[in-house]
């Protein structure tokens, strides 16, 4: 019985990535155990939980690819997610009282770097939003809550609100009715 490969050859460059992402794999699993077992070891404070997830973050950005909505704001948003998460583990475990200061400025300044994604190219990136307004919508409940919550005299959670509020209204002026149709499209049944 013969059998005919009916699907072209992988490109050696595809074997190579495929290579070089398996060595890397065991490289950050036998960094992260380490990390872990001199943690155990040693005691004191868990800084293995940072160094685990920075490897995570390393590993998720750069040398694994998304499937689904792979774009240049999705990839973004999972950036701004990991640092928000490791910037809260650094605060746990290492130094505290400084995260609920800086993680909002991490936030607008990603904010602002997706939008201009966004807008710089509206027509092609309408497709794209949906992370973008994920983003905008958590910036905004947590500035609120913030802000209602704790002080008023938290100016980065004040600008994170404004920055997202903008986002928000701009995106739904210049889209009008794309902007619901889009929408639809993500929550239809």
């Amino acid at each position: 019985m013969e059998i005919n490969n009916t699907y072209p050859p992988l490109p050696p460059r595809l074997h190579r990535r495929r290579r070089l992402r398996t060595v890397c794999g065991w490289c950050f699993l036998a960094s992260g155990a380490a990390c872990i077992i001199t943690n155990l070891c040693i005691g004191g404070k868990a800084w293995s939980a940072v160094a685990v997830w920075a490897l995570w973050m390393i590993w998720s950005t750069l040398l694994t690819p998304v499937l689904v909505e792979n774009n240049l704001i999705s990839r973004s948003t999972r950036l701004l997610i990991n640092t928000c998460v490791l910037l809260v583990l650094i605060d746990l475990t290492v130094s505290s009282g400084w995260a609920a200061f800086v993680i909002p400025i991490v936030c607008y300044g990603m904010l602002i770097a997706i939008g201009l994604i966004f807008f710089l190219n509206i027509s092609k990136q309408r497709q794209n939003m949906m992370p973008m307004l994920w983003v905008v919508a958590g910036a905004l409940v947590a500035a609120i809550s913030a802000i209602f919550g704790f002080s008023l005299d938290s100016w980065p959670m004040i600008a994170l609100a404004a920055i997202a509020a903008v986002i928000l209204i701009a995106t739904m002026v210049i889209l009008r009715s794309q902007f619901f149709a889009e929408l639809k499209k993500r929550f239809h049944r």
